[in-house]
């Protein structure tokens, strides 16, 4: 499902933190967002926030005040800390809590919870369990198996890897690539962590004080050093490597996987 932003802009007690944003997020790809309020940008493709002026349409619908449940069946956001997105005690209460929220009526509504719950790595056995028992890593991927209990075609993530140890964090980038390649949704990334997003993501957007400074595909932005060094944009590391060295004439290509960059190392020094 594509995402298309006119003219928006946000501004709060005559303060502008967003202004004449206009974007198109393509349907089926992995978005980063990175730099200045970038999360409250995530907040107003999911309706959390309102646009002060301008459209936001998610697929067929414009986003407005009336057709809140729509647009909340299409998008799902997993914030940041998990515990700030729960109101009950175990998995399944939060599951049913949601259910009933969005009006959401299936059959084997059971079956869903099951299968949620596989399609991020946990079993049955986690729909009896106490949410704030869970380590944080256990609580990020219940986020997302609750919210893909309605399968949405939006799946928003507010810098998710924070708090997360190494282990985690491949389990989650894991289940990111899987939403996009298996089961076909948008997905959007909020984060200032350049080496993951170049890694990870499709397309890149780039805010920088109220306005969008650059979108198009992530290689073309975070290969471009000149333009990363002048907005003072942290460079990825194998950008960087790959950019000294071709300062010393060592013929590299830029790889977003080391392991690429490795191969491309022995292969030219």
């Amino acid at each position: 499902m594509e995402i298309i932003l006119k003219n928006v802009g946000y501004y709060y007690k005559n303060k502008k933190y967003l202004e004449k944003v206009n974007l198109h997020i393509k349907q089926n790809r992995i978005t980063g967002i990175t730099g200045d309020n970038k999360t409250l940008l995530a907040e107003l493709i999911d309706a959390l926030t309102f646009a002060s002026y301008g459209e936001i349409q998610v697929g067929g619908n414009l986003i407005n005040r009336k057709n809140l449940i729509e647009v909340r069946r299409n998008v799902c956001m997993i914030h940041q800390k998990p515990m700030n997105q729960f109101f009950t005690t175990t998995v399944k209460d939060e599951m049913e809590f949601l259910i009933g929220r969005l009006d959401y009526k299936n059959k084997n509504i059971h079956k869903k919870m099951r299968d949620s719950l596989l399609i991020v790595g946990l079993n049955e056995s986690y729909l009896e369990k106490t949410i704030y028992e869970l380590s944080t890593g256990e609580q990020k991927l219940i986020q997302v198996a609750i919210s893909l209990i309605y399968n949405p075609k939006v799946v928003i993530f507010d810098e998710p890897f924070v708090e997360l140890d190494y282990t985690n964090k491949k389990k989650l980038i894991r289940l990111i690539k899987l939403l996009k390649e298996r089961y076909h949704k948008t997905v959007i990334v909020t984060s200032n962590d350049s080496n993951m997003l170049y890694s990870l993501t499709d397309d890149l957007v780039v805010l920088k004080d109220t306005r969008v400074i650059a979108a198009d595909k992530t290689g073309k932005i975070y290969e471009d050093v000149d333009f990363l060094e002048s907005n003072e944009i942290e460079i990825p590391e194998t950008v960087l490597f790959t950019y000294k060295a071709r300062k010393k004439n060592v013929k590299l290509s830029y790889h977003k996987d080391i392991r690429d960059l490795i191969k491309d190392v022995y292969k030219h020094v």
